[in-house]
């Protein structure tokens, strides 16, 4: 638990932000890092303060908008633990920074500014919710993963491309400055990596954990798939990216009702909750329900019937498409044939290879489920044990 603070500042503050804080009676200063602790009294913890970042106009809150000269930096200030004397006195402490520096401070808890912006442009209009088609590729490799999805990107689908990455926002690179050696060198460094791209392309990420393997994801406007040339491109795209990185499995599917810009859904309205494949015990098997597109690695492809609904094998890979235009799930279960005497819907994939929903709390994020019965051998990556549960 932490009691955490923003610093917006003009400038980057340097050196004199150290000197700042030692010139106060009761608090000495010591390097973390990029980043600083303070001691209070008897040496006991105050708080760490993480480097100051730069910070694009469109990242800052809208109260910031009129300050002149405009906000170029981002500090943020935690209290680790909850000793209340730590956090008083790190208040304290913040408003001096910002009194001192001709800075602006943000109480993440209480949302009070100090000194509170004079003016702030007009409120917004929360936008409606949106359909996305979320794209995951699922691999064993955690190596040239960031070169082959800025290859593949600018091969078939250059609105992917990132525009601004980091390991946390506000994103500190852009690639157009800082070029792709510096994405590639973030992707091997970070565990995580986030990024934004270019409309319909909504944003993305690169997980890597070395037994797990890596995932990448992206999202998309669903609204901009209806479009065929719009949807042949990223199709080629997530085939492609598919094949480049060997992936075991991926996945394209729609999730309905996503919050445009932090606002609460209207009331009525729900999200499609996702059920985590890629979980921290390791790979839980294919998802509990049908997606709109799925590739399946040489391993789940041997595996895969070719009377299954939509797919088709091409060699070593085999995909799977269960209509045209981008589908929910409950739309393409209910599109699936009937079949036999008794006319029942017919599976989208055998049920041994899919996950078990299980009953969750529809709050809670990921959903409960089981590990799948069948996970082929030799994927390469660490799997969950036989009845693993999330």
């Amino acid at each position: 638990m932490s009691y955490d603070l923003v610093v917006f500042l003009k400038e980057d503050p340097a050196s004199r932000l150290s000197d700042l804080i030692a010139a106060e009676a009761d608090l000495a200063v010591e390097t973390d890092g990029a980043g600083l602790v303070v001691k209070r009294g008897r040496g006991l913890y105050c708080c760490s303060i993480g480097e100051a970042v730069p910070v694009d106009e469109e990242d800052l809150p809208d109260e910031l908008s009129s300050l002149s000269p405009p906000v170029c930096f981002q500090m943020d200030i935690s209290v680790e633990g909850s000793a209340r004397a730590a956090i008083e006195r790190t208040r304290k402490l913040v408003r001096h920074i910002a009194r001192s520096l001709d800075a602006v401070s943000w109480d993440q808890q209480t949302g009070a500014w100090f000194p509170r912006p004079a003016h702030s442009r007009a409120a917004r209009v929360p936008a409606p919710p949106v359909d996305l088609v979320k794209l995951d590729w699922y691999t064993a490799q955690c190596d040239g993963v960031a070169e082959a999805y800025l290859d593949t990107s600018r091969r078939h689908l250059p609105v992917a491309l990132p525009r601004r990455f980091g390991p946390h926002e506000p994103y500190t690179y852009r690639l157009e400055r800082d070029g792709d050696d510096r994405f590639i060198r973030e992707a091997a460094d970070d565990h995580m990596l986030f990024f934004d791209s270019a409309a319909p392309v909504d944003a993305g990420s690169i997980s890597r954990r070395d037994e797990r393997g890596t995932r990448v994801c992206i999202s998309i406007l669903a609204a901009s798939l209806h479009d065929e040339i719009t949807r042949l491109a990223v199709r080629a795209f997530f085939v492609d990216l598919a094949r480049q990185l060997d992936c075991f499995f991926a996945s394209a599917q729609v999730i309905r009702n996503v919050s445009v810009g932090g606002w609460p859904l209207p009331e009525g309205r729900a999200t499609d909750m996702e059920y985590s494949t890629f979980w921290r015990d390791g790979w839980m098997g294919l998802p509990p329900h049908p997606v709109w597109w799925t590739y399946f690695g040489s391993h789940y492809a041997q595996l895969i019937d070719p009377r299954t609904v939509g797919v088709t094998h091409h060699g070593s890979f085999a995909f799977m498409e269960l209509s045209t235009p981008p589908a929910d799930r409950d739309a393409l279960a209910a599109n699936l044939p009937r079949r036999g005497l008794l006319r029942r819907r017919a599976r989208w994939i055998d049920p041994a290879l899919q996950m078990k929903a299980l009953v969750s709390d529809p709050n809670v994020s990921p959903p409960r489920a089981e590990r799948a019965r069948v996970v082929p051998d030799q994927l390469g990556v660490k799997v969950a044990a036989p009845g693993y549960r999330i």
